[in-house]
């Protein structure tokens, strides 16, 4: 329920809800248009590569948007007005499996001509830097297992059981339900991840993982696996907390107690050139973000002292994020580093826990 509050009579109102059909409200004239403009709609940052893409072999089949991810997934994007169907994720299934081949080098191409018919800057070259700064870590090639987000106003039983099955077998598909309300001669509507629900997002998602752990991984995926498996144990002796098995990226996460903020480790830069200790803030709320921040900003110098290191704190990291990090340019995984990032983890956490405690 959206409710509104009137200042001047201090009376609240219940906004009615709606649908789209009957607000004359289109799938791809309307909905779509508002997701390839606004992505975060979907609760996370996404790069549009294209829209009503088709270009699939033996089929004129064609999905609403093709998207990429902080991770360099591939997100499928598939929409549906005020029912969800019977069928819609086995629609986006297809859509997933089509595109499990795109090549890295076919997506610069795709989205150089979705470019090229808005009449803005196509360069490949351009294209390909612009899709490496997008993603938040190391960044090649695309892998086998793109991601999928439905959209509808209601999603039938029978979808969302055999969604919640899907997602034990390692197939990522997210729900979101967008309700509109009518407010005056206005239509203003809400968005909800409710698959899966985002209070237990951290817990599903580590489960998942760990009933897929056949996964195949490179070289450089099993270098950080071993790395931070490392980093854990020593930090153990200085941490009294439960830590969860790392997974083959670049970066390791220590959860707070409150979901979406969390203390990570992480290697950045293409190729690997630095590796911070850090303190994220990553609700889909950027007012908490930066207020949650600029609350720890008060320990600056405190932080500073205790680490030895400058601390650097970014309000608006990845557009709707927050996070402070301490940063040594080290791209390697040395034993200089390794005895750097438990160290300073160890500070970070000690000293930034219990404030974060307190602002919950």
């Amino acid at each position: 329920m959206i409710f509104t509050y009137n200042k001047s009579n201090k009376e609240i109102c219940l906004n009615e809800e709606t649908n789209f059909k009957s607000n004359g409200l289109l799938e791809r004239q309307d909905l779509e248009k508002w997701i390839e403009e606004n992505p975060d709609i979907l609760g996370e940052e996404l790069l549009i590569i294209t829209t009503e893409y088709n270009k699939f072999d033996k089929t004129d089949e064609r999905l609403d948007l093709l998207a990429i991810d902080r991770e360099g997934n591939l997100v499928i994007i598939e929409l549906k007005k005020d029912d969800s169907g019977k069928n819609v994720e086995l629609q986006a299934i297809k859509y997933a499996a089509y595109c499990s081949t795109l090549t890295f080098s076919q997506l610069i191409e795709e989205h150089r001509k979705y470019l090229l018919k808005k009449g803005m800057q196509n360069n490949p070259d351009i294209i390909r830097q612009k899709i490496k700064d997008f993603v938040s870590y190391e960044f090649e090639e695309l892998n086998d297992k793109p991601r999928i987000i439905l959209v509808s106003r209601e999603y039938r039983p029978e979808v969302t059981a055999s969604i919640l099955w899907l997602r034990k077998f390692g197939i990522n598909i997210n729900c979101v339900k967008l309700t509109p309300y009518n407010l005056d001669d206005k239509i203003i509507f809400e968005s909800t991840i409710i698959i899966p629900l985002p209070e237990a997002e951290e817990y599903l998602i580590k489960a998942e993982q760990k009933e897929n752990v056949e996964h195949t991984m490179t070289v450089s995926q099993e270098e950080y696996i071993k790395f931070y498996k490392e980093l854990i144990k020593k930090l153990q002796t200085k941490l009294q907390i439960s830590f969860a098995d790392p997974l083959p990226k670049a970066y390791y996460q220590i959860p707070t107690g409150i979901s979406g903020v969390h203390f990570e480790w992480g290697f950045h830069g293409r190729p690997r050139s630095n590796f911070g200790v850090e303190l994220h803030f990553e609700k889909g709320n950027r007012d908490f973000n930066q207020k949650m921040l600029t609350s720890i900003e008060k320990l600056k110098d405190e932080i500073e002292k205790l680490t030895g290191e400058k601390v650097i704190f970014n309000p608006k990291w990845s557009g709707t994020y927050a996070r402070l990090y301490l940063q040594k340019n080290e791209g390697s995984m040395t034993e200089e580093l390794k005895i750097w990032a438990i160290e300073k983890m160890a500070i970070l956490y000690n000293l930034l826990q219990p404030e974060i405690e307190k602002l919950n």
